[in-house]
């Protein structure tokens, strides 16, 4: 027996629903058999049976796909568990038919298409031509028939091949869908008793079936009960209703005339797919012994209470409103809001705060009874993820969380996991940069069989760049990629010399060139930090082997196992959890597809790699539906479920419907019928069905203007559609135009600024209403007139205790390295977070300033210690310093040249005696001074630059002379010496160091209680020009040396020399006031001047 009940909510279908399931079956531990059409309506079912009963179980609750798929298996015995004809194995079978030649001849669309392409185009011209039949299975079973028996239909220039493709496809007498409905329906229409069929089939939910399903249920309704539940948005017999744009092709209707075959027009635009459906269903429940029971409310109980409501009612009762009808909209109506943005984050931050408004209007309304769907879930995850996530940071500091869910997401990209392993599968394409390593580590269950802990991993990037790793495994690895045999910058160099660092350190040489043969040995590790060093090395040699391994081709099903394998072998059962069921479930479905579809032939890893690629794409199933808290989802046929607020994101222009244009071989958009399923007109019927789901609520929201120049972007044209019913259905009144009708549509449309921080967010009353506390304090900040005088970063901090006015000679020279720095690190204990510097992954082609200071560096000790040019350049090119070939030989001769020249004026003037540490103890403008000032000879100090001395090191050597001829006694000479290529700096004893060191010492006292305004090169800059001028400047002094470090602190964008106050310590302290103020020339020619004059004094004297 068949029996319809349609209605149209689903609380009404789901209570009679969970009243039939709670009757009893004659056989009580058989379990009810429920068909679905989607998880989350199975879902919802499940959990309305059990607030019903108190407990749902023993529900069989299946798709409609995997209803018919098991049916047949029961009535026509023993088939296989997977189809030779799913949509995975048979883009295995029509694949291994085009990789014959002789077939693609007799095809030459197809064999044109291939030209060209590789493996991977073949394979997805196979998934598009194996979906296309999988839509023939369900909607053209007659054509498939005509096919088999050698018939053409005439039904243009593909069929032919896509003929001759199917016949050899069923050749081999696998069963089909087609072939099985046949043998299905043959077998449900003789009148005997066939074994094991349910008692009753609950069919919920149902907007939309294929007339293949159909036809299944009506022969099943001859052997059991079979009652359907359908979602109907009309009472009234709307099958025959026609959209305008329908209307308007046919010229012998009058226009006058249309509204008798509209109805309303909102149901004849979106509706077409649910018609044709229905008028299937109707047709069903005529015949003979079927039952029909509408379940439909009485004009009396429908009451338009708001505007959505009215909508609503309009749809159900099948009206269009005249202009006299039509309903004044409340200022307080909030049923149905469309909302205008700048970017999908700005929806997601207005969604976050008008949530949370309605929210603390309506103490009934929980996050659970809130749905927000989107034509595309993976644009807007991350957003969502930001703004509603417990972590979101400042901007939401004091806001209440909202709980959320997401559902819909693709596996790919809900589980990190499934990424690095997709990774994997293109090692034998890969570069093996040490990044791309390094990221593979980062995933728990990776560095977990590894043996490598996530604390390990800055040591490990610190090593790898220390050794010059960028990429590639070895010479032989590169060669293989056409490039010259080099090992420089590859794992094998790298790891050699942090291994040989470990074995054999360098200081072992002695004074000899510390190279085992080209290698330069790394002392980098110590203690137990060889084991991480053995396991990185390990690591680096399994997946070069796995790289050689996965270069062989095999076939579909020793893929399946070797894949099954590296997965045993990389990853962590512990650390992985469930997602390595996931992989394991993706490589046992491979090995499924290679059983169903025969397939022998050796295939390449790309292949595998797209095709678990597009399976690890799809969603995660109905995880994160319905969890009691806020579900944001896609928008998906037949799963509108009943929610208080139904909130819609992202209706852009042409983000809905959607736009999935159909293959160019696909006979059925060619020669289309009635019930045909159109991505399109499914989602105009899903719209609908999202409409009439809301029960107190409908928001609505799009990007409607341009972020950058704030232009009016079009919403999608289904929006257009509604707020022009809005418009039919409502009117706005003005108190002050003698309520004069408005559009309801300029009402319910709201606006929003471009930036969450606009004061028009934060205003008492209306609907823009932001709960950001952050927000809101940038807001006030912005709305407040700006201040003359603003107060800075930092108020004048107490005096710090002793334990600050007792230091060393280092703490000094530190403090006057960067002041404001000293004063936010040291006293203040704020740590910025610095920019992790990736590995580079390519050699490089020029040297930085560290590198450059070390080939000097090289240079020196290559001739004190007697090295010969060979292995100096040896040792450059092992350490990674120089770029390959000859431009780093270029790069070493000009660093080189100047070094050499240098070293012996350097060794004859070093002092013979070698340096102590002396003794300092001083204490001035309450600071005392108590250590050890290092690098003292009897000739004084003694120190010499590779390069020309500059604005850093005056401040230091300037201190150390201070220090020097405060604390020297007898016998040490009050001297200062430093030497450079460059020139030198040589300073004689002074005769009241102390009065040159306090005004240093009161600096550094202020330095601990506010940002100093002291900067090494603006300082030096504006002291050079003021305290020593240039005898050729034409500007005066003071001119001058204000230019000179305005230039210093701001820098020279056309020459990519950054200024001083891009320094982020700077930047952090100064950001409320200005630097280069009066105090700044204040102390650059009080601390500066007195060093700049004694250089100046020594030169002249030379």
């Amino acid at each position: 027996m068949f029996s319809l009940y349609h209605a149209p909510d689903l609380e009404t279908l789901g209570e009679l629903a969970c009243t039939l399931l709670a009757q009893p079956l004659r056989e009580p531990l058989a379990p009810a058999l429920v068909v679905v059409p989607s998880q989350g309506m199975g879902r919802w079912l499940t959990l309305q049976l059990a607030r019903s009963q108190g407990i749902a179980m023993q529900l069989d609750v299946k798709l409609p796909a995997r209803f018919v798929w098991d049916l047949s298996r029961l009535v026509l015995g023993e088939l296989p568990e997977q189809s030779a004809f799913s949509p995975g194995t048979l883009s295995w079978r029509i694949y291994d038919w085009l990789c014959e030649p002789q077939h693609c001849a007799l095809a030459p669309r197809l064999a044109h298409y291939l030209q060209g392409g590789d493996e991977r185009r073949r394979l997805s011209l196979a998934a598009r031509i194996a979906d296309v039949f999988d839509q023939y299975l369900l909607y053209r079973d007659d054509w498939l028939a005509a096919w088999e028996n050698n018939q053409l239909l005439d039904l243009g220039a593909d069929e032919e091949w896509q003929a001759l493709l199917w016949r050899e496809l069923t050749k081999d007498g696998h069963p089909h869908r087609a072939r099985l409905l046949d043998d299905l329906l043959r077998h449900l229409a003789e009148p005997a008793a066939i074994a094991g069929l349910p008692e009753r089939v609950l069919v919920f939910g149902i907007s939309s079936l294929p007339p293949h399903h159909l036809r299944v249920l009506q022969g099943l309704a001859q052997h059991c009960e079979v009652i359907l539940f359908a979602l109907s948005p009309c009472r009234e017999a709307w099958g025959e209703i026609r959209d305008i744009r329908e209307l308007a092709k046919r010229p012998e209707l009058n226009p006058e005339d249309w509204y008798l075959d509209v109805g309303n027009p909102l149901l004849a635009s979106l509706g077409k797919q649910g018609r044709d459906f229905f008028d299937s269903l109707f047709s069903l429940s005529s015949e003979e012994g079927a039952q029909e029971t509408g379940l439909y409310s009485e004009d009396s109980a429908l009451q338009d209470l708001s505007l959505l409501r009215a909508v609503q009612n309009d749809i159900l009762r099948l009206r269009t409103r005249q202009p006299a009808e039509r309903m004044a909209l409340r200022k307080d109506d909030r049923s149905l809001e469309v909302h205008c943005a700048h970017s999908p984050l700005r929806e997601v931050e207005i969604l976050h705060d008008q949530l949370l408004a309605r929210f603390a209007d309506d103490p009934q309304l929980t996050p659970d009874q809130v749905v927000v769907l989107t034509p595309d879930i993976e644009r807007y995850a991350p957003y969502i993820e930001a703004v509603f996530s417990a972590r979101s940071g400042a901007s939401r500091e004091g806001v209440p969380r909202i709980p959320f869910s997401l559902a819909d997401r693709s596996q790919r990209a809900e589980i990190p996991l499934l990424e690095a392993f997709l990774n994997l599968l293109a090692l034998p394409d890969s570069r093996f940069s040490a990044e791309e390593l390094l990221a593979w580590l980062e995933q728990p269950a990776i560095a977990a069989r590894a043996g490598i802990d996530d604390s390990e991993l800055p040591l490990l990037r610190d090593w790898l760049r220390e050794a010059g790793v960028r990429w590639g495994l070895d010479a032989e690895h590169r060669q293989q990629l056409g490039l010259p045999a080099d090992n420089a910058f590859t794992w094998r160099q790298g790891l050699d010399r942090l291994l040989l660092g470990f074995a054999a350190p360098p200081q072992l040489a002695g004074n000899a060139a510390p190279l085992f043969g080209d290698c330069w040995p790394l002392d980098a590790l110590e203690g137990a930090r060889a084991q991480l060093l053995g396991r990185l090395a390990a690591f680096v040699e399994r997946l070069a082997g796995l790289a050689q391994s996965l270069q062989a081709e095999r076939s579909l099903a020793d893929w399946a196992d070797s894949l099954q394998t590296l997965i045993d072998e990389l990853f962590d059962e512990r650390a992985a959890g469930d997602s390595l069921l996931l992989l394991s479930k993706a490589c046992a479905a491979l090995r499924e597809q290679a059983l169903a579809s025969g397939i022998q032939r050796p295939l390449e890893l790309a292949l595998i790699r797209q095709q678990l690629t597009a399976a690890l794409e799809q969603g995660s199933s109905a995880s994160g539906f319905l969890t009691g808290a806020v579900t944001f989802c896609n928008m998906v046929p037949m799963r509108s479920l009943p929610f208080a607020l139904v909130c819609l994101l992202g209706l852009d222009d042409g983000a809905l419907p959607r736009r999935s244009p159909a293959a160019g071989f696909d006979l059925i958009s060619r020669k289309p019928r009635h019930g045909d399923r159109a991505r399109r007109l499914d989602d105009r019927y899903l719209l609908l069905e999202t409409l009439l789901s809301a029960r107190q609520g409908l928001y609505l929201s799009y990007v409607g203007r341009d972020p950058r120049d704030n232009a009016t972007l079009p919403p999608s044209v289904l929006l257009s559609e509604l707020l022009d019913v809005v418009d039919q259905t409502a009117f706005c009144a003005d108190d002050n135009a003698l309520l004069q009708p408005q559009k309801a549509s300029t009402q319910l449309t709201i606006n929003h600024p471009l930036q969450p921080f606009s004061a028009d967010n934060f205003a008492t009353s209306g609907a823009r209403r932001s709960y950001a506390t952050g927000w809101f304090r940038a807001a006030e900040r912005l709305a407040a007139a700006p201040l003359a005088n603003p107060p800075a970063f930092i108020e004048q901090l107490p005096e710090p205790d002793a334990s600050w006015l007792q230091i060393e000679p280092a703490d000094l020279l530190d403090c006057f390295r960067n002041p404001p720095r000293f004063l936010l690190q040291q006293r203040l204990g704020l740590r910025l977070p610095e920019a992790e510097d990736s590995i580079a992954a390519d050699e490089p082609f020029a040297v930085d300033g560290l590198v450059q200071w070390r080939l000097r560096e090289l240079a020196l000790q290559a001739m004190e210690r007697g090295w010969s040019e060979a292995q100096e350049q040896r040792i450059a090119h092992s350490a990674g310093w120089l770029p390959s070939g000859e431009l780093g030989n270029v790069f070493w001769g000009e660093q080189r040249g100047p070094v050499r020249a240098f070293a012996p004026r350097l060794f004859e003037a070093r002092p013979e005696d070698a340096p102590q540490p002396l003794l300092v103890d001083i204490e001035l403008a309450g600071v005392r001074i108590y250590g050890w000032l290092d690098g003292v000879t009897r000739c004084g100090l003694f120190e010499w630059r590779l390069k020309q001395p500059g604005a850093k090191d005056l401040p230091r050597f300037w201190l150390r002379h201070l220090l020097l001829n405060c604390a020297a006694g007898s016998g040490i000479a009050r001297e200062s010496l430093l030497i450079s290529p460059a020139g030198d700096w040589q300073l004689g004893p002074l005769d009241d160091p102390q009065a040159l060191l306090e005004p240093w010492l009161a600096a550094y006292r202020e330095a601990l209680c506010t940002p100093l305004p002291f900067f090494t090169k603006s300082s030096h800059a504006y002291a050079k020009a003021l305290c020593t001028p240039s005898p050729r400047a034409r500007k005066e002094p003071l001119d001058a040396a204000r230019d000179n470090a305005q230039a210093a602190w701001v820098g020279n964008e056309h020459s990519g020399f950054g200024g001083e106050a891009d320094d982020p310590w700077h930047a952090l302290a100064f950001r409320d006031r200005e630097a280069l103020d009066e105090r700044f020339e204040a102390l650059a020619e009080q601390l500066l001047g007195p060093a700049l004059q004694a250089v100046a004094d020594q030169e002249g004297e030379q």
